[in-house]
């Protein structure tokens, strides 16, 4: 008999993306490695981030006019809890967080250690290569 220690997670990426055809495609290629289902909530695009997200096998949810990242936040959610999931992992869709990260993320969920894991971009380095108009904020 299977126990949930011997079970492999199921891990979902979750990325809200706002006129993020520039990097969209790289978010999705390195988040594959990790996950087991990748869902993509266009938040009212005027470009072809929907459309790239769609040719690379991802679900996408697409809001007709820009909602805002909490509306996106939600709309993914929303579709994530009708998934038996494991493990759900969000990421911005603009490479600000890096996919790779995902395994150290999720360890402590996966080892049972946490029920949520919450990841900094102030850690390290990694401050100074904010734009200083998200600093400010």
């Amino acid at each position: 008999m299977e126990s949930q220690r011997d079970k492999r997670p199921f891990i979902i990426v979750a990325i809200p993306a706002y006129n993020e055809e520039e990097t969209i495609a790289k978010e999705v290629l390195k988040a594959k490695k990790y996950a087991d289902k990748i869902i993509v909530c266009d938040d009212g695009s005027a470009d072809s981030t929907a459309e790239i997200a769609k040719s690379l096998g991802v679900d996408v949810i697409r809001h007709k006019r820009n909602l805002g990242y909490g509306a996106a936040i939600q709309s993914l959610f929303e579709r994530a809890k009708r998934l038996d999931f494991d493990v759900l992992i969000t990421l911005d869709g603009d490479g600000q967080h890096n996919p790779d990260d995902i395994p150290k993320v999720i360890k402590p969920i996966i080892d049972d250690e946490a029920d949520i894991v919450i990841g900094s971009r102030f850690v390290g380095d990694s401050l100074f290569a904010m734009p200083w108009y998200r600093r400010i904020g």
